[in-house]
C-alpha cells in the first residue's frame, strides 16, 4: 500500500513539475514579446526623433531663403501681405447655420413646386439635345501631344 501511494505521490510530483515548467516557458516568452514590444517603441521613437530634427533642419528660415533666391524665376514667389490674410469674420458660416432651402428633397419628388419642375424638364432636354462629337483629326493630335512642357530636360 506504501508503494501505489508513494507512486500517486511521484505522479502528482511530475504533473505539478511539468504545469510549472509550461506556466515559466509562457512567462519567458510574453516577457521575450515584451521586449521585443519595447525596443520597437524605441525604435519608433528614434525615428520620430531623427524626423523632427530632419524637419527642422529642412525649415530653416536661412535655407528656405537660399532656395527662395535659387527658383525665384520658376516659382515667382511674392511675400504675402498682410491684406492677404483672412479674419474668422470674413470665413464662411458653419454648416449648422446655412440657411434651409425652401424646396424639400419630398417636395421635388412629388412635384408640387412647379420651379423645380421646370427646370427638371429643362434638364431633360438638355439630355436629349446632346451635341455630336467631332473626332480630332490626326495632324492635331499630333501637335497637341508634342507641346513642350519643359517638366522634363531631354
Amino acid at each position: 500500500m506504501l508503494r501505489s501511494f508513494d507512486l500517486v505521490l511521484i505522479g502528482i510530483m511530475t504533473a505539478t513539475a511539468v504545469v510549472t515548467y509550461t506556466i515559466k516557458h509562457k512567462a519567458d516568452e510574453k516577457l521575450a514579446e515584451v521586449r521585443r514590444l519595447e525596443t520597437e517603441i524605441k525604435l519608433e521613437k528614434d525615428t520620430i526623433d531623427l524626423l523632427k530634427a530632419d524637419w527642422a533642419l529642412l525649415t530653416q528660415p536661412n535655407r528656405l531663403h537660399r532656395l527662395i533666391n535659387v527658383y525665384n524665376a520658376e516659382l515667382a514667389l511674392a511675400a504675402t501681405e498682410p491684406t492677404q490674410l483672412a479674419m474668422p469674420k470674413e470665413l464662411p458660416m458653419p454648416k449648422a447655420q446655412l440657411p434651409q432651402p425652401e424646396t424639400t428633397i419630398e417636395d421635388i419628388i412629388a412635384g408640387k413646386n412647379s420651379e423645380v419642375m421646370a427646370a427638371l424638364k429643362g434638364v431633360e432636354a438638355a439630355k436629349a439635345k446632346q451635341p455630336v462629337k467631332k473626332p480630332v483629326s490626326s495632324a492635331r493630335r499630333s501637335s497637341v501631344d508634342v507641346i513642350p512642357t519643359g517638366s522634363v530636360k531631354r
